[in-house]
């Protein structure tokens, strides 16, 4: 295997495993909390959010602790390598269900979610901050991008496919186990566990541009000082604000939908598999096209498919092939072209930085960036709870009613559009361009 590929294998293989986690917890953990726990959805809310506002929290005070250190293993790799084994025990503690009631019950829940989000910020911090020091070149991390994401959805697609179907194997055949739940989550955690570990001996770091170390961590000061001079950065912020909510209003209710439209639709684990699948074939497209037209138009070309796919599903209602919505196998095709872009986009922000102020700023810039994209997630999450509520929704009851499966499938179709169509113009906006980042790394190089 050549270096380059590599380098992209690599560093992809380890975003398979921090996916399996990541999707579990978009997919599943919402509608465990709900129907396995017995929680109503708003206080599953309130749970989901406060464990994810917590991981905002931490990102920068990793992103702090990850840009000060230094070894003979690179900056954030030996972080990759040392966090991945507490990471797979605390998800294995996220998914078991503690013999408690009442007040006990949700501060043990909220203990567990607070551990595992504070493991998977140690692990996943430093391994996106790594994409900053693997590659200076535009095109070739925005490939870097590419692999990355197709590894992701090979993680999506595995908790879609076979999170449920090994809870119900595992649990004796029952729905809804918490044994069965716990028993998948397990085998998840030993897989990502092999892959980050992979992962880490796969990947090796650059010096930065420049020949110094002149990163530094996060704090109040430092972050303020990369928001005022760093332009690009500003509406970066702003992109991942709507983007990271247009994929919880996408991803947290769509279980729910499939629940509530159970007598016409196919299983829950068809549908996800479904949605996966189109996710995943839709990474390689997307990258080609963001290396062919450049990042911009591929976003603005992506929410074109999103929003034709929400609006018939507004005006048409589901449009089934096999008990499978297409609209929704569309969202999945849609949905890889905005993680492509944005993980290209924040290691270009740095250099960015760098060239227009003297300071390369990676720990301001990532953990200021995975804050932004964790608060904002957290706090769309509290609201689909209560939207759950607003609209009817009864974890307890068999079907539910026609109103509320209407009100989940609007919902879906028009909000992540909206806020997606947020996101084209302030990436429109942005100074960054591909040719101009080729400029900057020409002249830090020099």
């Amino acid at each position: 295997m050549g270096e380059k590929a590599k380098r992209l294998a690599g560093y992809g293989i380890g975003d398979f495993g921090l996916n399996i986690y990541w999707h579990s917890l978009s997919l599943v953990l919402v509608f465990w909390y709900t129907t396995v726990v017995g929680l109503d959805p708003k206080v599953a809310g309130w749970v989901y959010a406060a464990g994810l506002l917590w991981d905002a929290i931490s990102d920068p005070l990793v992103a702090t602790f990850a840009a000060a250190n230094r070894s003979r293993h690179g900056v954030y790799r030996p972080f990759i390598l040392l966090g991945s084994f507490g990471l797979g025990a605390s998800f294995c503690l996220l998914f078991w269900k503690p013999p408690f009631e009442g007040t006990i019950l949700l501060v043990a829940l909220v203990a567990a979610g607070i551990l595992f989000r504070t493991c998977y910020t140690i692990v996943a911090v430093p391994y996106s901050a790594l994409s900053a020091r693997l590659t200076f070149s535009s095109v070739e991390r925005a490939e870097l991008s590419g692999v990355r994401m197709f590894f992701a959805f090979c993680g999506m697609l595995c908790v879609s496919s076979f999170f449920f179907p090994l809870s119900r194997a595992l649990g004796e055949g029952e729905q809804y186990s918490g044994d069965g739940f716990f028993y998948a989550a397990a085998i998840g955690a030993a897989i990502s566990t092999i892959a980050l570990i992979a992962c880490f001996f796969a990947t090796r770091e650059k010096p930065p541009l420049g020949g110094e170390e002149i990163s530094r961590g996060w704090d109040l000061h430092s972050f303020l000082d990369a928001f005022q001079g760093n332009g690009a950065l500003r509406l970066l912020l702003l992109i991942l604000l709507v983007n990271s909510a247009a994929g919880a209003c996408l991803n947290i209710p769509m279980a729910f939908y499939i629940q509530s439209n159970a007598q016409a639709f196919a299983n829950k684990e068809v549908i996800l598999t479904a949605f996966a699948v189109a996710t995943l074939a839709g990474t390689p497209i997307w990258t080609l096209v963001a290396r062919s037209l450049g990042k911009r138009k591929c976003w603005l070309i992506a929410t074109v498919v999103m929003g034709a796919a929400g609006l018939s599903l507004f005006a048409l209602g589901p449009v089934l092939i096999g008990g499978v919505p297409v609209q929704i196998v569309a969202f999945g095709f849609a949905n890889s072209a905005f993680a492509i872009i944005i993980w290209a986009l924040i290691p270009d922000t740095v250099e960015y930085g760098q060239y227009a102020y003297g300071r390369r700023d990676e720990g301001p810039i990532f953990g200021s960036s995975l804050f932004v994209q964790k608060a904002s997630g957290a706090l769309t999450g509290l609201g689909i709870g209560y939207l759950l509520s607003g609209i009817g929704y009864d974890a307890d009851r068999k079907m539910q009613t026609a109103e509320t499966a209407s009100s989940l499938g609007n919902f879906m179709a028009l909000v992540p559009t909206t806020f997606l169509v947020i996101a084209s113009i302030a990436l429109f906006l942005m100074p960054l361009s591909r040719n101009l980042h080729e400029r900057i790394v020409d002249e830090l190089s020099k």
